[in-house]
């Protein structure tokens, strides 16, 4: 059979699915009951299986995908010719870099010109808020507001549409932290500056230059520069979420800066917080440069919503999302991603049909996100360009990797819920009140590894209290081999499970817990 027959056919299965994938059930049948590891089963070994090609962004696999699930829902997006439809285009496009960036720094003492691979390296981020403008730089210290410690890297200066410049890690006096031991530990390593990237984000520079300390220099080779590959961007207007471009320095490259300026963290006082100064240079100015082509792809998010019962709490709303996309075949194996997250949106399907049968109080909106490997940019868009008014999302509930446990885990099986603990606390109490009195499952709420995110952070960006279930990283995460016979599906049904009387939970609160 030729590849187009076998698409009409997968498309014709699809349909007759989407009729059917959410029967009618006997209301003496509790909710929760419907969320069955059979049926859970069914749509991995259909998500993940070798026709979707792995439902990489742009292909007709994920076209596939994202046409698979959405009756019983509301539609609550239009589409060109002011339809319904449960496809929320996003806008972004397939970036070619077509020579290496450059940076030109003019200074009272001088003017240099940058190579990227040599004095710097873009590892993160969109380019196009950077480019073509002489751009005035700050040095923002280690980037930590912490006004409630006495500490605030930001308080009297305005970043906006500016270069900072920032140090890793946290200060210290004496050997010891400044800040409380458990706030210090927030900022440290990579999940340290992941959670200064959330307050530089809101305060919305043009550019971050990170100056490399000796334990990023020993790794400078194995860095990826993100301006050396093609990839897809986001181009979309983006609004308050739109990351930065993120460039690591050598030091070398720093003290030109700091040349003649208040304060040189290379220099001999470095780390002396008597002489400590964040500030604004004295005419220094940086230009960002790169000659880039975009190629549009076409890709949604499946969004739709279960209506809430009450007449005023209805206009509130929990969200329950996962990420539909996975990765492109590589070595010509196709990466079917199972756990990631084929698991993710077979709960978020059974946790729909299981609510519809019952709604809670508050309306529920669930999403599969486009492209959540390589920028988070399905749930960007939302979040941006949210169908609901996003001042009223009081939770996010993602659900990415829920059927496998990794090695720190193997003894009891337990299951990561992350961030709620580090930005909501009385998230987290709350979870685990409702664990305890329903599945009783076991949590851990921080991972001794890191450096893991997922589509929750959009949300925590926006303010709206979120946590990421997560198995946290095993063998097959990210391989070939990530394939749908190594689902632990009792584990996917508990966790599934949670989730849906987390929703109702959040759903029926007299309260929002939302700041």
């Amino acid at each position: 059979m030729n590849s187009s027959v076998r698409t009409s056919s997968i498309v014709s299965l699809v349909l007759v699915f989407c009729v059917l994938a959410v029967p009618a059930r006997a209301q003496t049948v509790k909710p929760i009951d419907t969320i069955t590891i059979a049926e859970l089963r069914d749509h991995i070994f259909y998500l993940a299986s070798d026709d979707l090609e792995g439902r990489y962004t742009g292909s007709m696999g994920y076209e596939i995908a994202a046409k698979y699930w959405a009756a019983g829902l509301q539609p609550i997006i239009t589409d060109g010719n002011g339809d319904p439809t449960w496809l929320q285009t996003v806008p972004m496009a397939n970036r070619t870099v077509n020579g290496p960036p450059t940076m030109e720094l003019t200074a009272k003492t001088g003017f240099w010109r940058f190579t990227s691979g040599e004095d710097f390296k873009i590892v993160e981020g969109e380019m196009s808020g950077a480019l073509g403008s002489q751009l005035e730089v700050v040095f923002i210290g280690y980037a930590i507001s912490e006004p409630d410690h006495g500490w605030d890297d930001f308080s009297a200066l305005d970043v906006e549409g500016k270069v900072v410049i920032m140090t890793i890690d946290a200060p210290l006096r004496n050997g010891r932290p400044v800040l409380p031991d458990e706030v210090h530990e927030r900022y440290m390593g990579l999940n340290g500056f992941n959670t200064k990237l959330m307050t530089l984000i809101e305060h919305r520079p043009a550019c971050v230059l990170v100056v490399a300390d000796e334990q990023i220099l020993q790794l400078w080779e194995q860095m990826t520069d993100v301006t050396t590959r093609t990839g897809m961007v986001y181009s979309g207007d983006g609004g308050s979420l739109m990351i930065p471009p993120i460039a690591v320095i050598k030091p070398e490259m720093a003290r030109l800066f700091f040349a003649e300026q208040a304060y040189d963290p290379t220099g001999e006082r470095a780390g002396n917080l008597r002489a400590y100064e964040c500030f604004d240079l004295d005419e220094v100015t940086l230009l960002t440069s790169v000659d880039m082509s975009d190629e549009v792809v076409l890709s949604w998010n499946v969004v739709g919503m279960i209506e809430g019962t009450d007449p005023e709490l209805k206009h509130q709303f929990v969200t329950v999302t996962a990420h539909l996309d996975h990765l492109e075949p590589r070595n010509g194996e196709i990466m079917n991603g199972a756990d990631d997250n084929a698991s993710g949106c077979a709960g978020v399907i059974e946790i729909a049909e299981a609510l519809a049968m019952a709604p809670p109080r508050r309306s529920v909106v669930f999403a599969l996100f486009t492209k959540e490997e390589g920028g988070g940019i399905g749930s960007r868009h939302f979040v941006s360009e949210c169908p609901v008014p996003i001042d009223d999302v009081v939770v996010n509930l993602n659900l990415d990797m829920i059927g496998r446990t990794d090695a720190e885990s193997e003894s009891d099986r337990s299951h990561y819920a992350l961030n709620s603990e580090t930005e909501n606390p009385e998230m987290t109490d709350i979870i685990r009140a409702v664990n305890a009195r329903t599945i009783n499952w076991p949590l851990k709420y921080n991972m001794a590894s890191g450096g893991y995110g997922s589509d929750d952070t959009m949300f925590r960006m926006e303010g709206i209290p979120a946590v990421f279930f997560f198995s946290g990283p095993h063998e097959d995460y990210h391989q070939s081999t990530d394939d749908p016979h190594l689902i632990e599906y009792d584990k996917a049904q508990k966790i599934s499970q949670l989730v849906y009387e987390l929703a109702l939970e959040f759903g029926n609160m007299d309260r929002s817990i939302r700041p």
